[in-house]
């Protein structure tokens, strides 16, 4: 009886070593999968173009001999990556967002439902990591008062896991910006609140309130916030966050 019993807990621990080098090697095949992705995808990514400022232009450059550059207004012709990416990846990708001093530098999608993009990537392939993506009730142009964008809260901190780091005070003060990249357009964001809320937020995830009862709400009710320069247009990043049942992390910018 005793032998049997010892046979059956070292099978026991067996199949648990089994399990846990399986899932490790899942997790290993996973995280490089999506590292793949990303980087097939960095090469489609806008970039603010780098122009010679008027000074350098005129022979007036550093001493070093190197042109001194400024960021040129972004415009519709610097973002044919995005029209690329609808015609070689997928046409459901609908721009890039990029959170600087984060990890946060993603294209993302819309679909006809905010389920798809859950658990697929941009080439429509099963991804534990998912994509970003727009809500499917928003204009995908970005025309709606206020544009939600989802993301996963992912262990090592891909997707929307950093936007943990704009619950630290010092952090969110010194963080201010973000751009999205659309085919046609380039939207300069202007961070101003992050807060933790209920999954059935009716005012955080209403594409369409009114305005300053919206704003008035975010400020009362945020972890962090600051008063944006103008009352406009909105983006609000939203993740999964864990410090209540159906509790999400949302970082809200301003449109400038």
């Amino acid at each position: 009886m005793r032998k049997a019993l010892r046979t059956i807990a070292m099978l026991a621990f067996l199949a648990a070593i089994g399990l846990s080098g399986f899932k490790l090697w899942e997790i290993s095949t996973r995280t490089a999968d999506e590292a793949a992705v990303k980087r097939e995808m960095s090469g489609y990514r806008p970039q603010m173009p780098e122009v010679q400022s008027a000074r350098s232009q005129a022979g007036g450059g550093a001493a070093n001999g190197t042109a001194a550059l400024r960021h040129e207004e972004p415009g519709p012709q610097y973002n044919q990556g995005i029209i690329d990416m609808q015609n070689e990846v997928n046409s459901d990708i609908v721009g890039w967002l990029a959170i600087p001093n984060t990890r946060i530098d993603y294209p993302f999608a819309i679909a006809s439902d905010n389920d798809y993009y859950l658990g697929r990537n941009l080439y429509g392939k099963q991804a534990a990591s998912g994509s970003l993506f727009v809500d499917f009730r928003n204009s995908p142009d970005f025309t709606d008062f206020n544009t939600v964008i989802y993301g996963h809260n992912m262990k090592d901190l891909s997707m929307f896991g950093e936007l943990r780091l704009f619950a630290n005070i010092d952090f969110f003060l010194e963080n201010t910006s973000g751009v999205i990249f659309l085919e046609d357009q380039t939207l300069k964001l202007e961070i101003f609140a992050y807060m933790v809320v209920q999954a059935s937020d009716s005012m955080v995830y209403s594409i369409s309130p009114e305005q300053d009862r919206f704003y008035d709400y975010v400020s009362k009710n945020a972890g962090n916030y600051r008063e944006p320069s103008a009352r406009g247009q909105v983006v609000t990043l939203s993740t999964c966050s864990y410090q209540f049942d159906s509790a999400r992390a949302v970082l809200l910018a301003a449109v400038v």
